[in-house]
């Protein structure tokens, strides 16, 4: 049984990205341990561009990123989801995302990776920052979701994003196995 981590970087807890993240999630609990983390739950510092994580493997800050590091190494797969902010990604996933630089010599390569971004119009700045991070840690991605939505719960009207998230989770399964 695989193991599937999902990250929100929602400020919302049940907000349009972390509920596209909870069906694809759902739809892989018969078959893959998951896990969602809310970063806004993470006290998580920006990159002090210190390089002392190139001489010894790991960042100096202590904050949240101690936790996470480690879920991110035991995952299988990695489903990030976010709202488009100002055509970008939010200040919370960005943060995380510039945090794990310690991980970009391929300790993540060979997981899989997606990502889940829902915005209002616009979003492909944040589509693109999601894939190129996903590239950057190696990671073999798959297509994941873009959401039209603006008020919390409007991407309850988006069926392609809905049909997504369940396309998003067959995909994870065929890379991670039974």
């Amino acid at each position: 049984m695989g193991t599937v981590i999902g990250i929100v970087g929602s400020p919302r807890r049940d907000g349009n990205s972390a509920h596209l993240l909870e069906l694809v999630l759902n739809a892989l609990r018969a078959r893959a341990e998951t896990e969602t983390v809310h970063l806004k739950d993470y006290r998580i510092q920006p990159c002090e561009a210190c390089h002392c994580c190139e001489a010894n493997g790991r960042c100096v800050l202590d904050d949240g990123m101690r936790d996470l590091v480690p879920k991110l190494e035991a995952a299988d797969a990695i489903v990030l989801a976010s709202p488009a902010y100002m055509g970008g990604l939010t200040s919370r996933m960005r943060a995380f995302m510039e945090r794990t630089w310690p991980l970009r010599e391929g300790q993540l390569a060979g997981k899989v990776g997606a990502g889940i971004v829902v915005g209002r119009r616009k979003t492909g700045a944040a589509v693109y920052a999601m894939e190129d991070f996903l590239a950057r840690l190696r990671l073999t991605r798959v297509p994941g979701v873009c959401g039209y939505a603006f008020e919390k719960g409007d991407i309850a009207d988006d069926a392609e994003a809905l049909s997504d998230a369940g396309r998003l989770a067959d995909a994870i399964l065929a890379e991670i196995g039974p």
